[in-house]
């Protein structure tokens, strides 16, 4: 009778062991993963974040499921305490830009840098790069999350409500809204503007009430968030932030899945961050289209009139590379160098 017994504990166990390791893995995976992003529904980001969610869940045949929480409510839409929150275990994976941790990570500032990325070709060779891809994902390994993929978030422009902007002088004494960083609120200073600091949130409100005359914001969330009703009339393609966007997940949360689904969350990302870039570029004939129905102008400075804005934020630039990481800045400086020289 012993004997019969533990032959059958022995079975057990070797049964155990030869259970292929994704079977293992599912017994410790959640009903649900929280996913956090600022915007709401009606973006390209917000469309990443949910196709990247709906590819995961059909790649892994329902194995992860990841819940989008749009407006950072998880964390009272402090889209500056997300990293934060990932740490503490309160969410689970991020989509989004990485300048609005650079509060907790200096470097996640770099694509804030004013005039790093001026157009589609420059955007396409940092995607590419080792740069980006070895250099700049081991600096977010080392924060707590594993970078999946990343795709273009769109030219963030400079809007308000009291008048054209051509030129630097144009903004001076305006109150734009900016995220809680130094480096954008010196990049206002540096032309005279008056930044002031709030969540998005807390944005709309405030330009509808007049407290603020303008925000930085891509075009087709001006047309998604419908800020042409809320007074903003102006539009000025200033060329100075192109920032990225990228899929993330926390490190304790990756470790916990089989070798086979995170390659499965990593293609999904890929694939989400491609047609994130391709949709962030098709749109913009239809949204300057569907604005200028609005009454609203949108005004693309000279080239003479853009080397004003380039040399008004160039010295914003110089200290703040210095601060983040300057050999890594040089890097990607290098890449966008070569690509505009091609």
């Amino acid at each position: 009778m012993i004997q019969r017994r533990q032959l059958l504990q022995a079975g057990a166990c070797t049964a155990v062991i030869g259970m292929p390791a994704l079977a293992l893995a599912q017994t410790k995976y959640r009903a649900e993963y929280r996913l956090s992003l600022v915007v709401g529904a009606g973006t390209n980001w917000h469309f990443a974040a949910e196709r990247f969610a709906n590819l995961v869940r059909e790649k892994t045949q329902g194995r992860l499921n990841f819940k989008l929480y749009p407006g950072s409510s998880l964390v009272q839409g402090q889209q500056d305490r997300e990293l934060t929150a990932l740490r503490q275990g309160v969410i689970d994976i991020l989509v989004g830009t990485t300048v609005n941790w650079s509060g907790t990570v200096k470097d996640f500032a770099l694509f804030n840098l004013p005039g790093l990325m001026p157009n589609d070709r420059a955007v396409d060779a940092v995607l590419a790069s080792d740069a980006l891809n070895k250099d700049f994902y081991e600096v977010i390994r080392r924060s707590g999350m594993e970078p999946l993929a990343s795709g273009e978030y769109g030219p963030i422009q400079l809007i308000n409500a009291k008048r054209r902007v051509a030129v630097p002088n144009d903004i001076k004494g305006l109150k734009i809204r900016v995220v809680a960083t130094p480096m954008q609120q010196q990049i206002m200073s540096a032309m005279h503007a008056n930044p002031t600091t709030m969540t998005f949130a807390d944005a709309q409100p405030a330009l509808a009430s007049g407290a603020i005359d303008g925000l930085t914001l891509t075009l087709e969330q001006f047309v998604a968030y419908k800020l042409s009703s809320l007074g903003q009339k102006h539009i000025a393609y200033w060329n100075q932030s192109n920032e990225l966007i990228h899929f993330l997940v926390a490190n304790p949360v990756w470790k916990t899945w089989s070798d086979q689904d995170q390659k499965l969350v990593r293609e999904a990302a890929q694939e989400a961050g491609k047609e994130l870039t391709r949709r962030v570029r098709e749109t913009v004939a239809t949204n300057e289209q569907m604005v200028a129905k609005q009454g609203v102008d949108i005004y693309k400075p000279t080239a003479q009139e853009q080397a004003l804005w380039n040399g008004a934020t160039r010295e914003v630039y110089q200290r703040w590379k210095q601060q983040i990481n300057a050999p890594l800045v040089s890097k990607f400086e290098q890449v966008v160098a070569q690509a505009m020289q091609s």
